[in-house]
């Protein structure tokens, strides 16, 4: 072969040989680790199946031992996941008043690295106080709160619904179903905002980042829920970016509230309620007040175009709710009327 036409194939060769080079050293991708309720995300309302002694943690629901079982979902690729857990009851007040109790699920850390799910092992289970359709229709609308509470502030829990399928290992009883949602772990809350979480207690409204105090209480008011407080750290959690910077508040727990309206919520006789819907300011007024209220207004479509289309909740509830929100929405439109709220 003459020596020009070897280096004509040469190089037309050259492209092939390095593809096939690359392709000989290129290692397969990683799936790319994901948490758990980010593997849930991809639909609505998820089928989950808890495997364990779930009729011993029911009737023996003030033993708050661990009892061990799996945990059981398919992602978003319809590949099945099973994963080793620990749970247990927790609680305070749903613990005492509720048929079926609030759980804690802890997942195993070994398991979620070997399946690449991100380390995030503890999970907040939050289900029905008995069940009937009064008690899932409570649930639905306190998840409907940590779903508005989202719309309007930057430092929110995700939550994720789901239909918990409890399968008794020792009896294999499956009476036990019923709708329930999950709450994002403080741990993967801080990850994805960039914060750190602090204990402490006697917290008052100046340790606290203003404009976001603002947003929260508000909103709090919105829903008529005065089962919070500052400096108890009740039903907040506390947050900041770094050691100079104030507290963020991210309150959880809404069951008390007034948009809930739960047959067992009672007054509140600290602040002199008369019922759970009557709505009680708890915060200091600021100068991101009026900003505030602001924002609130521009959200106002978007909260009830929310509540319009949530499929798990019935009619008669909708109606309900918006009927309770607008005079919510009609004060903030009215000077005298918030003058009369915010200025004492």
């Amino acid at each position: 072969m003459k020596p020009t036409s070897f280096l004509f194939l040469l190089f037309l060769l050259l492209p092939i040989l390095s593809v096939a080079q690359v392709s000989t050293n290129t290692k397969p991708k990683k799936k790319k680790k994901q948490s758990l309720l980010s593997l849930m995300d991809y639909r609505e309302i998820i089928p989950v199946t808890l495997e364990g002694e779930i009729t011993d943690l029911i009737e023996n629901k003030f033993n708050q031992k661990e009892r061990t079982g799996s945990f059981t979902f398919s992602d978003s690729l319809g590949q099945e996941i099973t994963l080793p857990v620990r749970f247990e009851t927790r609680g305070k007040t749903r613990l005492v008043r509720c048929d079926i109790p609030p759980v804690m699920v802890y997942i195993d850390k070994p398991a979620l690295k070997d399946q690449r799910i991100k380390d995030y092992p503890k999970l907040k289970v939050v289900v029905p106080c008995f069940q009937d359709n009064l008690s899932e229709e409570y649930l639905y609308r306190e998840l409907l709160i940590y779903k508005l509470y989202a719309l309007v502030s930057d430092f929110y829990f995700r939550v994720q619904a789901a239909e918990m399928i409890c399968l008794d290992k020792v009896t294999k009883d499956t009476t036990h179903n019923f709708p329930a949602f999950f709450i994002e772990s403080d741990k993967e809350f801080r990850k994805r905002t960039d914060t750190e979480e602090l204990s402490e207690y006697s917290i008052t409204w100046s340790d606290l980042e203003p404009e976001q105090a603002q947003i929260t209480a508000l909103f709090q008011y919105m829903i008529s829920n005065t089962d919070w407080k500052i400096d108890h750290k009740h039903n907040l959690k506390y947050f900041k970016k770094d050691t100079a910077s104030p507290l963020i508040i991210v309150p959880y727990d809404f069951d008390y509230s007034g948009l809930v309206n739960t047959h067992y919520a009672k007054p509140n006789p600290d602040y002199q309620q008369e019922s759970i819907r009557q709505r009680i300011y708890l915060g200091k007024r600021n100068k991101f007040l009026n900003k505030t209220i602001k924002h609130f207004l521009s959200k106002e479509a978007e909260i009830f175009e929310m509540i319009a289309e949530d499929t798990r909740l019935s009619e008669a509830s909708k109606t309900d709710i918006k009927s309770f929100l607008i005079p919510f929405f009609d004060l903030l439109k009215s000077k005298k009327a918030r003058r009369k709220v915010f200025n004492r």
